[in-house]
């Protein structure tokens, strides 16, 4: 019942949308971040020369602490402080209503009351007496929501009007210092929209039911491990499957009743593959080859011999014409025989 529950609870919770985040920065980070959920963070370009900024990556002792009512702790990781008063310029667009939200952990103090602040727009204070550590102790995320409207260039909050809040177009958002130790802020988000259009019930939802939410993501993640592994490991049947398919000889024929006085096979299954691969298509792959180079020779030889009988007849045609010669000589010589026959018996009788 109670894992429903929190189905159920976060089924219905409104997650920030990235795409109505107008502004971030992670404040003392030198680099820009994505968080998971899609916000795309800033890196921290603030130039007042009296802040500090505090890096707690660099700590491992604070590092390895698990940060608590968040899914996006290195948010909380860096951090800019000042033992004064100090500000952040947010630039505004056009007028509506906004949700700026502040990110603070304490990283430092563990007792209530050593660090205490104020935040303001302009002059007026929207949050009095901040004590983080009061509120959900070392090591966990506070956010602060605060709503209001940007209009005709000035800023209202509660429906009161923030005196010399807005400057050039931007929020003047101030911490104001105390005696109890140094103001200081891990992140700035403004959010185009109401509270109400943010993940403020989500993240209070989260802070009270904490161990319950890491137990269910827990389970979740686990689920998610197993899923993965499962689809491994089918992938890894499916290819081993397929491989020994591909090598296997298919035995199995069926053959027509009017064709059972033949001597030729009809493949079951496995298509013109598996008829290749079995021993009877590969001996009647190599019968094919066989006879296509006989035929291919028969066809050179023939192709050979036209050539050399046309060479032959060339020759002839080229001879022929002195073999036409001899019997003109021929016949000149039986021409003249009779001449001299006939003077020989002319002589005679003389």
């Amino acid at each position: 019942m109670i894992q429903l529950f929190i189905i159920i609870a976060l089924a219905f919770s409104k997650p920030l949308n990235p795409k109505k985040v107008l502004y971030a920065i992670n404040c003392g980070a030198p680099s820009n971040y994505k968080s998971p959920s899609g916000i795309q963070y800033d890196k921290d370009i603030q130039t007042d020369p009296e802040t500090v900024v505090a890096d707690y990556s660099l700590n491992s002792e604070v590092s390895s602490q698990q940060i608590k009512y968040t899914r996006e702790p290195e948010i909380y990781l860096t951090e800019r402080h000042a033992y004064k008063t100090f500000s952040y310029q947010i630039p505004l667009q056009k007028e509506g209503t906004y949700t700026l939200i502040l990110k603070f952990a304490e990283m430092y103090f563990d007792t209530k009351g050593k660090r205490v602040f104020h935040v303001k727009f302009g002059q007026q204070r929207v949050i009095e007496k901040l004590d983080v550590v009061a509120k959900v102790g070392k090591f966990a995320s506070n956010d602060e929501y605060i709503e209001f409207e940007y209009i005709a260039g000035q800023v209202f909050h509660n429906n009161v009007l923030c005196v010399d809040a807005v400057q050039d177009g931007k929020l003047q958002m101030n911490l104001e210092k105390t005696k109890f130790d140094n103001p200081y802020i891990h992140g700035i988000v403004l959010y185009a929209g109401g509270i109400n259009e943010t993940d403020y019930e989500e993240y209070q939802y989260m802070k009270e039911n904490w161990e319950k939410v890491i137990n269910e993501e827990k389970i979740k993640e686990e689920v998610e491990r197993q899923k993965k592994s499962e689809a491994k490991v089918k992938r890894k049947e499916r290819v081993k499957i397929r491989n020994d398919h591909l090598n296997e000889v298919e035995n199995e024929f069926e053959v027509d009743d009017q064709q059972q006085n033949t001597s030729i096979p009809v493949a079951k299954k496995g298509g013109l593959r598996s008829l290749i691969t079995s021993p009877i298509g590969t001996a009647g792959l190599f019968i094919s080859l066989f006879v296509g180079m006989s035929i291919l020779n028969k066809i050179m030889s023939a192709i050979s011999n036209a050539k050399i009988k046309g060479i032959e007849k060339d020759i002839i045609t080229e001879s022929k014409p002195k073999q036409e010669k001899q019997p003109k000589e021929k016949s000149d010589e039986k021409k003249n025989k009779p001449k001299d026959t006939k003077e020989k018996s002319k002589a005679k009788q003389q």
